[in-house]
């Protein structure tokens, strides 16, 4: 399963970093466009008790009455937090309307002993649409926000 998930790791940082998909910034123009796009922000919100943390992504498809669907995998190491800490998120559907949209997905962690910490980690995300599919891989920033 580790085998796996790092080839598709590496296949996505390979595809991603020649069309520059890495730099956190969509290069949909908002015009209906025939490829699916993704792109991860640069920074994460921590919530609460380090269970649970907000990614900022934005994603685009192509249009199809059907909506895509994206899936956030984040992980964290000592000494950004105390152990090894990893999170998924529940499948979050976007409108494929050609648009360029901001979504948001909420990773939890399900352990009650240690989660995520402030701090960088790294976050990789795909994106099913009807017609196409993406993915990207990024550092991140996991802040605290002011409450």
């Amino acid at each position: 399963m580790k085998r796996i998930r790092l080839l598709v790791l590496l296949s996505a940082l390979a595809i991603a970093l020649p069309v520059g998909v890495l730099s956190g910034i969509a290069k949909a123009t908002g015009s209906t466009g025939s490829t699916a796009s993704l792109s991860i922000n640069q920074n994460a919100q921590y919530d609460v008790l380090g269970n649970v943390i907000h990614v900022g992504l934005r994603a685009r498809c192509p249009v199809s009455s059907l909506p895509g669907t994206i899936h956030v995998h984040v992980v964290q190491d000592p000494p950004e937090t105390v152990v090894h800490t990893e999170g998924d998120s529940l499948v979050k559907e976007v409108v494929c309307d050609g648009q360029t949209h901001t979504v948001g997905a909420t990773i939890f962690n399900p352990l009650i002993e240690g989660g995520f910490d402030a701090g960088r980690a790294y976050a990789t995300a795909e994106f099913t649409a009807p017609v196409g599919a993406a993915s990207t891989a990024r550092w991140i920033n996991i802040i605290v926000m002011p409450g």
